[in-house]
């Protein structure tokens, strides 16, 4: 009872950081920012996230402001008045008006994030710690006593009405959300509390309230504080967590045997249920609340100065000694992998077919390398329980040897009448795989012209099969299932003519009530067949829309009514009114990354996904909207291939299958974490020179000013996304100059050239996924003198 108590007060304190996903090792992962991104030093000391997400590095060699894009520097100039005191950081935390509190090796600096530049210098004697809010309340501690600073007359005022020689030790304070200095004395369980009236009285006469109290009944050793909750360490080695708001305290477990391993502690913080341990020399240790609180090795190989919780996104930064500032999370995925590479190296050919059986097994075809199932694919692959199989016979996946003769899978077909499924291949053609005797069989056919090269089946009813063909065209086939064996009986091919030309190459085939097959064409677009009246009507997409889109790889009926077919050339949209055919086209100049679209299916969101040439797009038919995931968002196959899409009538699973293995995403489909910061406008140029913000700000900050018109400049902008930074793309548009939006990209700078006088309106948004129209923007007003209004 006691750990369940433990448990649901830790999901109540910190609901807001918590994501989707599980505790498992394999859940997490490690990125870094080094010198890759810009960073000027490999040692960072410290860790800072500002109000507006930015994250800021103390590095041995000045500091570094990272916004998921790029880096900006700051280091002493010792020529300048306005540069750093030191380059060697050692602390970063919020000051008032916009500025930031950055302790170096030689003083306390006032950096103003506006102007880019120190604005304030500051030292004290001997050994002293400066501690601040999200407000900008700033105490100092020191050893001739503690001050705070006046934001009034920007000056720190020492308290001299309270008892100097106070013992400075770093780890032993901070200050809370209401302006409180709590610290804890060497030696005692107390708690002594400092509050001010004011921290802006014009007069120093401010009022200084103490209050002395007993916190624990045993010496507090270390305290480590972030956003109203502190961890703390008893004479004992007990761990406590403590909620200020809630005034809740709460036993975690002794640690002792873990200090004297490991050594040192940098940092401890909550993230998510659990409670992660940063040792100076030994890495991380996680303490598994599910596993009540076990020790666990994250990773030994850091050696840490500082660890930070980014509640925003659930980001654990480390400040590491050589390794740079390395970010740890909870991976967002929204895919299962299985690739080939896990069952076999000999596995080589690409995924061209998909089927899941009531069993839990998945199978799945390739081009050459066979057959191959997985026995209750969601527990993972085990080679040791993988099977390929081929007509001369079946192989364990981990001792498996090519075959002599490649055999192509094409089409998995799951039987309505027998306890088994189709199988289409290339030649030979057809198939059926009994699960009563675990064997592939082949359909006999003794005709001169057999089918080979089957893409789709469709069953009709136990003794008739429709298949479609890469060459040899559209057939029906009568089965004879009498003496144990399955034989074609008889069957009939369709002709279809365009322009005196037989078309015969079809891939995709879509079934549509009683009567209606429709066929996907390689040539000439699609077939409308009617199996009662054995009719047909060719219909070119390329007709109607004027574009390349007859060469045809996929089809899809959505739940809107919709037929979405996939070309080598982009998506078609065909809806229906009567006899009214009515076609639109998506493809790459409406956003999409690739438009060769291979397979697509529909997730119970009514969003469209899409397997190209380059990754897996999704996309939103309401708003049409499409994101692309290449080799990001947990996505490990970069390429799709033809007639490998399929929905599991189980699970509702969505399955993809690519040239190095395949993927499935849940019905529902994971959804990317909602976080969605605004849009910062981060350097200005003129012409080719990066000039200051601060010198062309006007009104008050909320406005930039140039001089003349012609001018050339370049606004760059970012989104201070650190997860899903490369996944955001942006749009531009400056009305009165622009005629419409720009395509949604990467890119997050505008160029203009040589802009005349007038008035004109600069907005830029994001998205960062296909759910609303509604993005975040940021706008610029831009008149004669180019001034930019800043409205969001």
């Amino acid at each position: 009872m006691k750990t369940r108590l433990i448990l649901n007060i830790f999901t109540l304190l910190f609901s807001l950081e918590c994501l989707a996903g599980n505790n498992e090792k394999d859940s997490y992962f490690f990125s870094k920012v080094d010198y890759q991104q810009g960073l000027s030093n490999s040692a960072v000391l410290c860790l800072f996230q500002d109000k507006a997400g930015l994250m800021w590095f103390g590095t041995y060699d000045g500091v570094n402001c990272y916004d998921s894009k790029g880096m900006e520097i700051f280091r002493s100039d010792f020529s300048a008045d306005q540069t750093l005191s030191n380059n060697i950081i050692h602390s970063i935390q919020q000051a008032d008006s916009s500025c930031l509190w950055i302790t170096t090796h030689l003083g306390v600096n006032r950096f103003s994030q506006n102007a880019r530049q120190i604005v304030g210098s500051y030292d004290f004697s001997g050994d002293y710690y400066l501690y601040s809010n999200a407000k900008g309340n700033t105490w100092v501690v020191s050893h001739d006593g503690i001050y705070y600073y006046n934001t009034h007359h920007g000056k720190f005022v020492h308290l001299k009405e309270l008892p100097t020689e106070m013992e400075v030790v770093q780890r032993r304070s901070f200050v809370a959300d209401d302006g409180v200095l709590w610290f804890f004395p060497s030696n005692t369980g107390s708690l002594q509390q400092f509050s001010l009236d004011s921290f802006e009285q014009d007069t120093f006469t401010n009022k200084v309230t103490t209050t002395l109290t007993d916190f624990h009944a045993k010496p507090i050793d270390d305290v480590f504080y972030q956003n109203g909750i502190f961890v703390f360490i008893d004479r004992d080695r007990d761990l406590f967590v403590y909620d200020i708001s809630r005034k809740s305290k709460i036993y975690i477990r002794n640690i002792s045997s873990l200090m004297e391993k490991y050594g040192d502690i940098m940092g401890i913080v909550p993230f998510y249920e659990d409670i992660i341990i940063g040792f100076r020399t030994n890495g991380l240790v996680r303490l598994s609340a599910s596993e009540k609180y076990e020790a666990e090795i994250v990773d030994r190989n850091i050696r840490i100065y500082d660890i930070y919780r980014d509640v925003r996104q659930g980001i654990l930064w480390i400040a590491s000694d050589g390794q740079g500032a390395i970010m740890y999370s909870k991976k967002y995925s929204i895919a299962t992998n299985l690739m080939l590479s896990h069952l076999s190296p000999n596995l080589s050919r690409q995924v061209r077919s998909v089927m899941t059986d009531k069993y839990g097994g998945l199978w799945f075809g390739t081009k050459g390398d066979g057959l191959l199932h997985i026995p209750h694919y969601s527990d993972g692959m085990d080679p040791a329980k993988t099977v390929v199989y081929a007509p001369t016979g079946k192989q364990n996946i981990s001792s498996y040897i090519k075959w002599d003769k490649e055999f192509h899978v094409y089409k998995l077909k799951r039987s309505r009448y027998m306890d088994g499924f189709w199988i289409g291949s290339g030649n030979p053609g057809l198939f059926y795989y009994s699960f009563q005797d675990g064997v592939l069989h082949q359909v006999e056919d003794d005709s001169e012209d057999p089918a080979i090269e089957i893409h789709d089946i469709y069953e009709e009813n136990d003794s008739v099969l429709y298949v479609v063909t890469a060459g040899v065209g559209f057939r029906k086939i009568i089965l004879d299932k009498s003496g144990g064996t399955i034989k074609v009986k008889n069957q009939k091919r369709y002709h279809f003519f365009c322009e005196q030309r037989e078309v015969a190459m079809f891939y995709p085939m879509l079934a549509e009530g009683d009567s209606i097959l429709w066929l996907g064409s390689r040539e000439k677009g699609l077939v409308k067949f009617d199996k009662k009246t054995e009719e047909y009507q060719l219909i070119s997409l390329k007709e109607i829309l004027h574009k390349s889109v007859d060469d045809i790889l996929s089809l899809h009926r959505a739940k809107d009514g919709c037929m979405y077919v996939g070309t080598t050339s982009g998506l078609v949209c065909i809806s229906f009114q009567g006899k009214k055919i009515n076609a639109s086209y998506i493809g790459r100049e409406q956003g999409l990354l690739n438009d060769m679209i291979h397979g697509v299916l529909e997730d119970e969101n009514g969003f469209l996904w899409l397997g190209t040439n380059r990754g897996l797009i999704k996309y939103n038919p309401k708003n049409g909207s499409s994101h692309a995931y290449y080799y990001s968002a947990g996505v490990q196959i970069g390429e799709f291939s033809d007639d490998a899409y399929y929905c599991c009538p189980y699970t509702g699973h969505l399955f993809f299958g690519g040239i190095d293995g395949l993927l499935f995403l849940d019905k529902v489909v994971a959804v990317a974490p909602e976080y969605h910061p605004d849009i910062l406008l981060r350097k200005l140029s003129i012409g080719r020179s990066q000039v200051n913000l601060k010198d062309y700000y006007v009104d008050g900050d909320k406005a930039l000013q140039f001089k003349g018109a012609g001018v050339s400049f370049t606004l760059s902008f970012v989104v201070p996304d650190f997860l899903s930074g490369n996944d955001i793309e942006y749009s531009y548009m400056l009305e009165g100059y622009d005629k419409d939006w720009t395509s949604f990209s990467s890119m997050n700078e505008a160029s203009y050239t040589g802009l005349p006088g007038g008035d004109y309106l600069f907005k830029v948004r994001y998205k960062n996924d296909v759910f609303d129209t509604e993005y975040r923007c940021f706008s610029l007003f831009l008149s004669m003198f180019f001034l930019l209004g800043i409205v969001r």
